[in-house]
């Protein structure tokens, strides 16, 4: 029950009240109880739809809003017949459609609270009113009338809480109450009042992008620091004044700055520990939430924590995800582990409806697995495209600051904002971001006018009942937190597991995930080698191994950490930059691993040396290898950053075919010269591509010998296969497990079987071309259909060996203007000699490398695979690596808008088989049709789409994809999906030896760094030097629930024997970003006192469990 407004929780979404016990109950049966209304705090209620006011013939006035409680929903009343909601002049929120005032579970609507009308109590010695609430629904009543409603509301003048006595149904369908309340006593005639206050929290903020249209140095230098100096000089001057601040890689700049004084450092620390100066998200950036992986998000939280932490104490607990181009499944995830209680985001499609049902505060649950841990409270800013930035544009002072004449105006249009909005949420607490993309240059100035108009505000609140003060985050979410009365399960809709992707803002923002293919191949090297050359110098440095005097190595490490968190901002990884800002993302990138692989040399020389001396033989950059001269031998050393043991087949450029290759027990191991067609990811030209297979254990090295040989029978040298394009018959390609078929008319993949599964199915794989229409760096909007990039077959060059067999295809140009092919690829299948079994062995897939470009103007090139899987539409891509999402093909979406982000993994999949594509970069990938997966590989729209930037991309890309055929299975997505991402690392000896000996006496060949293998479904995800004998440690748990029932179960283990040769002596369980201690780890993970015993910790499905140990 509602009064003067409608019940949400009814039918129809405009009744007053509605019946429960239709079936239950015989009609026309009077029925009799006394109700006392309890009062339940559900959430604050939105201004009233229907005048709660009314003037009587004889003019008394009677005001029915008084019965509001702005502080709730409305009121719980529970009695027989049933359980009603109910709220005067305002709607009840748990009601189903949202507009209702009053309603009971169930299935009738007993009238529309836009339908009502007052008339005058005819009862002796009673004052009061009579409110009608009519149109309800007919279902079941005598000649379809409508349902309606009566209350005889008595004057009671000490009744402050109404009072319900009565409830009967007289006629048929009519259900009249009798209500006591002293609101229903005749008032001197005035004018209506405001149904419910509304506090506005002014909250002043800048979103400063960490690289787009200029550079991060530039920005910094022409805006962020004027930002930053005037922000503090205008919270000082004014301690009512509130300012916030998110991307920590500009804020460090400023405070590492030399013309940063120490005053100013001291003023805002003051400010900070004052509240007034807050950081919100507190991230190296605000980081895109499509093409990143969930790795690198944590890792530039962290580093954006722990500056914050070493030098404020200051922990954020509010995330901050206004600019990203839709919204991840993990976002929650993260931001609880990291301590978050609320995230708040912005772009998002069809956000007027969020608006229209209230549905903008919602409970946020990331993770079906996880449930309640990846839960936060998620909040999407109301308004347009850029609702983080309607406030400051219409409250920008720049052009038109405030004076006495315009004052009262601006005012009006503050309140009439507010007014606008408040109808969208639940509370009467409204949230004002004033602020936009490097606001408040000049915040002296800016917060000067606003200061009027708040005083303004301030001066008619009585009136106008509208509250307004600056704020930060917390005192918003503090109040909406105590107006919810922590009733949110009652108020707030559950979003489970589901990303908000993708973005429609006039277009399908979908482009990006794909644009700048060379950029994201970068970036996902970055951050690989970051990892690897991180555990690397942790190890060292805990064995004692590495003498790091003065941090020379650690500080080594802070570039590449640096680029890597740059590259996770929004405009970074997407590829929606400038040219020189995605120049300035690689150089960076490439420059920090040049540096990091140094560290990671000298840790590995510090390991090998046996005789304590401390040489310098790691470092050749391939080039002792191209050089190598006859009779030499040319050591690589590789390094395994995973927590499982792996078999690989490695390849590097070389200049001759006479080699062969050793390992460190002085075997020979597996290998393969073939010609080198230029479409390996390492920009190295070489005559020749030496493949070799690797057994490395978990966190280890190892060292592989290249010798240059005479023999011949000691040369393995892949065989040219001489292949008729006439010649219609097919070719296969063969391991103990696949068995390819390449069609001899087409000359493209037809079929392929998995003889181990039992899997055989007709597969095509082509190269196809979208023509663009109105794309651009953001959006992908084709003019139709993709055709193939060539209209004869290609032209294939086979190589065979005995370790793989490579095809190498040519895509003939049909573009009249390109006489070139600007499509080529290498299908490699290949032949080991496995000592695993299961995913990991080689021979269960087979790899596509691409080379793409140049590519004409208007082109967008997919990978498309066409099978007789039975998928009905459906297929799945990975949130951030994280975890899968079921996607639905929908044909009124367009193409543009069936396509996902895809950052390691992709699949399609039904009950006898599966296909799967693993990335070694992030893509677009669709399912357009049955059967069918696409993954865009390269784009070059050469136009605008009108959101920034255009994209013009002329680059030469040599992405690749892992293509496995499969029964349904999420293992060897799970595992490739690391072992491509983390390639073992190489290390190529400076100089050439003359013999393996000459090596092998003076070093160490081997070592590895962890006592035992991890679990398989456990993932070492870090293990960083914080500083003297301090390390973050971080597993994760790769399933999800239900996804195997081998794999998707809790695993122990033993932390204080996790690593060789060293123990672990003190834990302490933390938050994602090591800014906190986790008060509710049992006391076995959460030690924080030398051990007495093993501390062995239980880690269940898709936990990310983070840990500062110390040896």
């Amino acid at each position: 029950i509602n009064f003067c407004e409608s019940v949400m929780e009814c039918n129809d979404g405009v009744s007053g009240y509605f019946w429960l016990f239709m079936k239950m109950m015989s009609r026309g049966i009077i029925h009799t109880f006394a109700l006392l209304l309890s009062v339940v705090a559900l959430g604050v209620v939105r201004g009233g739809l229907v005048p709660c006011t009314w003037k009587d013939p004889q003019g008394n006035f009677y005001d029915l809003s008084p019965l509001t409680d702005c502080a709730r929903v409305g009121y719980s009343v529970s009695g027989a017949p049933g359980d009603f909601a109910i709220n005067f002049c305002e709607s009840v929120k748990e009601c189903n459609d949202g507009v209702s005032a009053i309603c009971q579970d169930g299935s009738y609507d007993a009238g529309f609270a836009s339908n009502i009308s007052f008339s005058i109590l005819n009862e002796a010695g009673q004052k009061g009113v009579v409110l009608t609430v009519a149109g309800g629904t007919n279902d079941g009543c005598p000649n379809n009338r409508d349902r309606s409603s009566v209350f005889n509301i008595l004057c009671d003048p000490t009744a402050h809480q109404p009072v319900i006595n009565v409830v009967s149904e007289n006629p048929i369908c009519q259900y009249n109450f009798n209500v006591k309340s002293a609101s229903a006593c005749p008032t001197t005639p005035g004018p209506q009042k405001q149904n419910c206050p509304l506090h506005v929290w002014l909250v002043p903020h800048t979103h400063d992008d960490v690289g787009w249209l200029w550079t991060i140095d530039e920005y910094y230098q022409q805006a962020v620091k004027y930002i930053l100096d005037t922000a503090v000089e205008a919270l000082t001057a004014n301690p009512a004044r509130r300012f916030m601040y998110v991307e920590q890689a500009y804020f460090w700049r400023w405070w590492t700055d030399s013309n940063t004084s120490d005053a100013q450092r001291a003023a805002l620390k003051l400010l900070v520990k004052n509240k007034q100066f807050d950081f919100v998200l507190g991230g190296w950036t605000m980081p895109d939430e499509a093409c990143t992986t969930y790795g690198s998000e944590v890792d530039q939280l962290t580093l954006g924590h722990q500056f914050l932490l070493e030098n404020f104490d200051f922990t954020p607990t509010k995330g901050w995800q206004i600019d990203p181009f839709g919204s991840s499944s993990v976002t929650p995830t993260l931001s609880k582990l990291a301590g978050f209680d609320v995230q708040l985001i912005d772009r998002m499609t069809n956000k007027a409806a969020y608006e229209a049902n209230q549905r903008l505060q919602f409970l946020w649950r990331g993770s079906p697995t996880l449930g309640e841990k990846s839960q936060i409270f998620g909040e999407i800013m109301g308004g347009g495209p850029n609702g983080y930035c309607e406030w400051y544009f219409s409250f920008n002072f720049d052009k038109d600051p405030v004076n006495s004449g315009n004052v009262a105006q601006y005012a009006q249009t503050f309140l009439n904002i507010a007014q606008s909005r408040r109808v969208w949420y639940k509370t009467n607490n409204l949230l004002a971001q004033w602020g936009c993309d490097f606001a408040f240059q000049n915040a002296t100035a800016m917060f000067h006018s606003m200061d009027q108009v708040v005083k303004h505000l301030q001066s008619v609140e009585d009136s106008t009942k509208v509250y307004v003060k600056y704020a930060t985050l917390d005192d918003y979410w503090n109040a909406v937190f105590v107006s919810s009365n922590n009733s949110f399960n009652q108020l707030y809709p559950t979003n489970t597991g589901g990303d908000f992707f993708d973005y429609d803002d006039s277009l399908w923002w979908t482009g990006y995930f794909t644009s700048r293919v060379e950029l994201k191949g970068v970036v996902r090297r970055g951050e690989a080698s970051g990892r690897a050359m991180e555990m690397l110098y942790s190890v060292g440095v805990s064995q004692g191994v590495l003498k790091d005097q003065n941090n020379f190595y650690y500080n080594q490490l802070i570039p590449l950490r640096l680029a890597n968190a740059d590259a996770t901002h929004h405009d970074g990884v997407t590829g929606t930059s400038v040219l020189d800002v995605v120049a300035m993302f690689q150089n960076d990138i490439l420059n920090g691993v040049r540096i990091a692989n140094g560290v990671g040399a000298s840790s590995l020389e510090q390991f090998m040396s046996q005789k304590g001396n401390s040489p310098s033989i790691l470092g050749g950059n391939f080039d002792t290898l191209l050089n190598m001269a006859s009779g030499s031998v040319v050591p690589l050393v590789l390094f395994n950053s995973l927590g499982w043991t792996r078999q690989d087949i490695v390849n590097v450029p070389i200049n001759r075919k006479d080699v062969r290759v050793i390992d460190s027990q002085n075997k020979t191991v597996p290998f393969q010269v073939n010609p080198s067609f230029q479409v390996d990811d390492d920009n190295i030209t070489s005559s020749y591509r030496l493949f070799f297979q690797v057994h490395l254990p978990s966190l280890s090295f190892s060292t592989y010998f290249v010798l240059q040989t005479s023999s011949q029978d000691e040369q393995c040298v892949g065989v040219e296969v001489t292949y008729n394009d006439d010649d219609d018959s097919d070719i296969i390609h063969e391991n103990e497990v696949l068995s390819l078929t390449i069609s001899g008319k087409t000359g493209l993949l037809s079929h392929i079987r998995n003889k181990r599964d039992d899997v055989d199915m007709n597969m095509s794989q082509n190269i196809l071309q979208y023509i663009s229409a109105q794309s651009g760096a953001y959006a992908f909007t084709p003019n139709g259909p993709a055709e193939p990039v060539s209209t004869s077959n290609p032209s294939n060059t086979i190589i065979k060996g005995p370790l793989l067999t490579e095809t190498y295809q040519l895509f003939h140009c049909s573009d009249a203007n390109f006489t070139d092919s600007f499509a080529k690829q290498s299908l490699r299948v290949y032949n080991t000699n496995s000592t695993l079994a299961g995913p990991d062995d080689g021979q269960n897939y087979f790899d596509i490398n691409f080379k793409l470009g140049v590519l004409p103007s208007k082109h967008e090139i997919v990978s498309r695979f066409i099978t007789d899987i039975k998928s009905n539409g459906v297929f799945y891509t990975d949130d951030n690596g994280f975890e899968f999402q079921q996607r639905t093909y929908t044909p009124s979406l367009g193409i543009q808008g069936n396509v996902y982000p895809m950052v390691y993994a992709s699949y399609i999949k039904d009950s006898s088989s599966q296909l799967t594509l693993i990335s070694e970069r992030s893509h677009g990938a669709a399912s357009l049709a049955n059967g069918i997966l696409e993954v865009m590989v390269h784009r070059n729209p050469d136009m605008s789409d009108g959101f920034g930037p255009g994209l013009t991309d002329i680059d030469v890309v040599q992405p690749a994809l892992r293509v496995i055929v499969s029964s349904p299975s999420s293992i060897p997505v799970h595992r490739h999906s690391y072992l491509l991402n983390f390639p073992p690392s190489i290390f190529v000896s400076k100089t050439a030896y003359p013999s393996i000996a000459s090596f092998a006496t003076q070093f160490a060949t081997s070592a590895q760094f962890l006592a035992n293998d991890l679990p398989s479904n456990i993932h070492l995800l870090s293990f960083n030097s914080m500083g003297p004998n301090k390390y973050i440690l971080r597993l994760t748990h790769l399933f999800a629930m239900d996804e195997d029932a081998s794999q998707a179960k809790p695993v122990q283990l033993n932390l204080t024997s996790l690593f060789a040769k060293i123990t672990v002596k003190n834990i302490i369980e933390t938050t994602l970003t090591a800014n906190n201690e986790v008060s509710s780890a049992s006391a076995s993970s959460s030690a924080s006192v030398p051990a007495a015993g093993p501390i062995v910790v239980t880690i269940s499905p898709k936990e990310i469990r983070t840990f500062i140990i110390s040896f």
